[in-house]
Formats: structure tokens, sequence, C-alpha cells
């Protein structure tokens, strides 16, 4: 049972960052730079995909923690596991429905220079991928950590 929780928890934390991962450095670049979409159908499609993700994300940190427990995590793993746990709920129950606020109704095509709403989701946005970094390196570590063999 533990060894299996263990694999759980590892398959859980590798989804978790991997798609992480994928979304930041291949998934939203692509959508803003293909040319196929306009500035305003990037953003749409990238609330979209957030949404979802975030969904995604907080599952695999359930998973992730649950898991943990049972296969008797260090605890300091486990405790980096509640921070990314914590980080994914501030940023799907904060930061992800204020930009999406924020943004209803502006055009990010042609902007009206004087409508404080862009800086704001500036501000929200690299708030948010910080975060992102805290998650992955989190995730990194957990992951590393898992590889090196049990001491008996």
């Amino acid at each position: 049972m533990t060894q299996t929780a263990a694999a759980i928890r590892i398959l859980a934390v590798a989804l978790w960052v991997g798609g992480t991962a994928a979304l930041d450095f291949v998934e939203a670049p692509l959508r803003f730079s293909s040319g196929i979409l306009d500035r305003n159908q990037a953003v749409g499609l990238g609330q979209d995909v957030i949404t979802r993700w975030i969904r995604a994300e907080w599952a695999l940190g359930v998973v992730a923690l649950a898991a943990s427990f049972v296969a008797a995590s260090p605890r300091w793993s486990v405790w980096l596991v509640v921070l990314m746990l914590a980080v994914v709920i501030v940023q799907g129950a904060y930061l992800a429905p204020a930009m999406t606020h924020l943004a209803r109704g502006l055009d990010f095509v042609q902007r009206v220079p004087d409508d404080s709403r862009y800086a704001s989701i500036r501000h929200l946005h690299a708030a948010y991928a910080v975060l992102e970094l805290i998650v992955l390196a989190a995730g990194a570590i957990v992951l590393a950590a898992s590889t090196r063999p049990v001491k008996r």
C-alpha cells in the first residue's frame, strides 16, 4: 500500500509539474505568437485553458497530498505539496478570477491608453507568474527527492 501511494504521489506531482510547464512554456507563448489568433482571442482562450487547468491542479494536489500521507512521505515533502496546493488555490480562487473580471470588455488589440485595468491585470499576472514558479520549483524538489533511494 505504501509503495502504491508513493507511486500515485509521484505520478500526481509529475502530471501537475509537467502540465504547468507545458502550459507556461509551450501553450501560452504559442497562443500569443502563432499569428492564428489575435490578442483578444488569445486572452479569451487563455482564460478558458487556465480555468480548466486550475481545476485539474486542485484535483492533482488533493491526490498528491492524500498519497503523501498514506505513503508516509517525509514531513518537509508533505509541506511542499501543501504549499503547492495553497498556491494554486490562491491562483484559482483569487488571481485568475480577478484578471478575468478586469479583462471583461477590454480590447487587447486596440488598447485604451488611460484604462488602469491593463496595469492592474499586469500586476495580477506578475503575481500569478511568480506563484507559478514556486509551484514548479516545489514540485521539482518533490520529484527529485523521490528519485533518491529510501534509507532503511
